[in-house]
């Protein structure tokens, strides 16, 4: 046991190496070249790795015995940057990112995935994001792909936050960003088992949502500019105030043109959004004629979708709006703001916020009554009469003389 010289195919002059066997106590041979002809220097990192059994440090010796770490790199570390020697030590027994986010991707789409927040399988679009999401990590990792998970450190994550900002970024999406990361570090721990980084991250602030809607203007422009095979679908949206995803996931079984109602529910496989987001919404007779016209288009049995092909695959919609929206002239304007047109303008009609939260499908009413600072002044008198009314007596009072004349004309009956 020591250290002796040893020629290295390819070598000019032999090299030092060390043998150290101490398996009775646990630890594996090491036969590791120094990389030096050095012999002064091959007796200092005799010594380094004598101080490592010395300390313990069973799990540097290993790798060391088995090619992960570098006898001549731990010797300088343990000289110079103990620090830096755990972290090396980190990366060594760390996989590789790019296939191990690879893998849980391809796990998301299997039917032992399901998401802890809404316990059922992760929606496509959900698993698109992701993916979305960790092509912004591996750009802002120094190795991209090849990085280890050791490297998802809370450092990392105070810099992914910096650059983001910096690329004008909103707060909903850095933090959709960070959701994709705690979702594939909680699949590394759970899944995989293995030992997962214990990040400290702290969220964004996001805005409070988008007010952007269309005015009556905007719409005949959007119309003017939309191709006719497309206007159907967003057409119903305006009107029905449904989610992308709802309108386009319609059979001909949901949409009753007759008795001028459509439904949206869970069957076939469809994915709600809340328990809420089940119900029925009218159908208004501009649209119900849009709508039987589109019918003798499509394939129109009972279970046929109502928009099939392309109209019903959520990328070529937003693409077929992004032209139409750029030919009519209209900016900032996304798919989910027509769901915001028809919730503002049915605000603006009048409609009580207990049934517009109904027609949204919203699981709260705090989610519908943003909508309630676009109610019409036209409606402040008669409310304020109303309430007045009520805190006078004056309602109590016009009831109480109705039930007496309704008493009355029951007698005379």
């Amino acid at each position: 046991m020591g250290i002796y010289l040893r020629r290295t195919a390819g070598k000019r002059s032999p090299e030092w190496w060390v043998d150290c066997d101490w398996r009775g106590q646990g630890i594996p041979r090491i036969q590791r070249s120094t990389h030096s002809t050095n012999k002064t220097r091959a007796n200092a990192m005799m010594r380094t790795v004598e101080s490592l059994r010395d300390a313990g440090r069973r799990d540097l010796l290993a790798m060391i015995a088995d090619g992960r770490l570098s006898l001549a790199d731990v010797h300088e570390l343990w000289q110079t940057n103990r620090a830096e020697l755990e972290h090396a030590a980190a990366r060594a027994v760390s996989p590789a990112l790019g296939p191990l986010v690879d893998e849980w991707l391809e796990w998301l789409h299997s039917p032992a995935a399901i998401s802890p927040r809404t316990r059922r399988p992760f929606a496509p679009r959900t698993i698109e994001r992701y993916a979305q999401s960790w092509q912004g990590f591996f750009a802002a990792l120094p190795n991209g792909r090849d990085a280890f998970l050791s490297d998802l450190t809370t450092g990392f994550t105070v810099e992914y936050h910096t650059m983001r900002k910096q690329a004008k970024k909103s707060g909903a999406t850095v933090n959709r960003d960070l959701v994709a990361l705690k979702s594939f570090l909680r699949w590394a721990e759970e899944v995989r088992g293995l030992s997962v980084p214990r990040l400290k991250v702290q969220k964004e602030r996001e805005s409070s949502g988008r007010e952007r809607y269309l005015t009556a203007d905007d719409l005949v422009a959007l119309r003017d500019n939309m191709s006719p095979e497309w206007w159907p679908l967003f057409a119903l949206l305006v009107y029905t105030g449904l989610r992308v995803g709802e309108a386009q996931g319609l059979r001909w079984a949901d949409v009753r043109l007759t008795e001028k109602r459509l439904s949206v529910h869970g069957r076939y496989g469809r994915r709600l959004k809340t328990a809420g987001s089940a119900r029925d919404v009218p159908i208004p007779e501009e649209l119900a004629a849009m709508l039987a016209q589109h019918e003798v288009t499509v394939p129109n049995s009972s279970t046929d979708l109502v928009f099939p092909g392309r109209l019903g695959d959520y990328r070529s919609a937003r693409r077929a709006f992004q032209k139409a929206t750029k030919a009519a002239g209209l900016h900032d304007i996304t798919i989910h703001d027509l769901r915001h047109t028809f919730g503002v303008h049915a605000a603006q009609a009048g409609v009580p916020m207990a049934r517009l939260q109904k027609l949204l499908g919203h699981s709260t009413p705090a989610m519908t009554m943003r909508y309630a600072a676009h109610s019409p002044e036209a409606y402040f008198e008669p409310d304020a009469a109303a309430i007045a009314a009520s805190l006078n007596g004056t309602t109590a009072q016009e009831r109480a003389e109705r039930a007496a004349i309704a008493r009355t004309a029951i007698k005379i009956a």
